[in-house]
């Protein structure tokens, strides 16, 4: 079976829906795509589009349900948590190892001590 898209937006959906009712009583027709004969209503029932034009013609409906159910409208990828975390601690011990190296050319063998500490910390966590 396949997973709509637009599943978990059913209210945005059916207030949409609603809103087409109440233009198609209002100017007696339904927003159609020319090329595939698509209905809006049809889109809003099975959540796709009949064809590439579709997009273009259901543009400002279909950039609102996107909008509304992801509260964005630009793709920013994601990464699973724990590489996400392990990311920044690689990073964090980058950064302490390079702060580490300055000490020591500094010769505050003190401040490079507690540094090696931390990265020693930080390693055991990942």
């Amino acid at each position: 079976m396949f997973y709509s898209p637009f599943e978990n937006a059913v209210g945005e959906l059916n207030s949409l829906k609603n809103s087409i009712e109440e233009e198609k009583l209002f100017f007696g027709e339904e927003l159609t795509c020319p090329q595939c004969k698509t209905r809006l209503s049809d889109l809003l029932e099975t959540g796709y589009v009949g064809c590439s034009n579709c997009y273009k013609v259901f543009a400002k409906d279909l950039y609102n349900v996107i909008y509304n159910y992801h509260k964005a409208d630009v793709h920013v990828g994601k990464k699973p948590d724990k590489i996400v975390s392990r990311a920044r601690i690689q990073k964090e011990i980058e950064e302490l190892i390079r702060q580490q190296a300055e000490a020591s050319k500094r010769e505050d063998y003190i401040l490079a001590q507690s540094i090696k500490e931390k990265v020693e910390a930080l390693r055991r966590n990942l």
